[in-house]
């Protein structure tokens, strides 16, 4: 299902990519309050982030072709920890469990001590595709199909509050992935609801 999802939804893309810049130069309506499908799990995003981390979420879920609101409101939404210990993944999926087949995407936090995460960053920015999201903020696409193997999706990764935040679809979806990552960048983030002290917090972004 989500595979024809992705053919149909590929044209409108493709066009719809030869006419925006990686500066992301059209403006995007930014709200601080996260996208609806995620708000049941609010909650739980809190719960889940480690001490003294935020979440950053889009306020709006952006998928072309057939996506329209009563589609995006269907959506499966999973919170688990972040293989890249410490960090969160929240993904969307089209069933109930937590199959690659049913995944639509994900948005992450980690650690920037993460040696993983750093090499997935450096991997991100060795592709020369910058991306500004925000005032000081500049991200990096990494496109699917430019890969080897070759994957079905691409992502978009930064740096933002001492952390490294990300995005990944598949890859049909380039520009919506960057309207999205620009959405969570100028929102406001998710705070953890664990108050303990386990990790210094690191100033400055890059």
């Amino acid at each position: 299902m989500l595979q024809r999802f992705w053919w149909q939804s590929a044209a409108f893309s493709i066009l719809s990519s030869s006419i925006v810049s990686l500066s992301i130069g059209i403006p995007v309506k930014v709200s601080a309050k996260p996208a609806e499908v995620f708000i049941p799990h609010l909650e739980r995003i809190q719960q889940t982030l480690p001490p003294n981390y935020t979440m950053r979420l889009p306020s709006a879920i952006l998928l072309g072709g057939p996506a329209n609101e009563d589609f995006i409101d269907t959506l499966k939404v999973r919170v688990f920890a972040s293989d890249l210990t410490p960090g969160l993944v929240v993904g969307l999926y089209t069933c109930e469990d937590s199959s690659q087949f049913c995944l639509v995407g994900t948005f992450s936090v980690s650690s920037i001590r993460s040696e993983i995460a750093q090499q997935q960053y450096a991997k991100h920015r060795s592709a020369v595709m910058p991306v500004t999201l925000a005032p000081k903020i500049r991200g990096y696409l990494l496109d699917g199909p430019l890969l080897r193997p070759r994957s079905e999706f691409s992502s978009v990764m930064w740096q933002q509050d001492g952390r490294f935040y990300s995005i990944r679809f598949a890859y049909p979806e380039r520009q919506n992935i960057l309207f999205m990552a620009k959405l969570m960048a100028n929102g406001d983030p998710v705070v953890s609801s664990n108050p303990e002290f386990k990790e210094p917090p690191m100033a400055g972004n890059r």
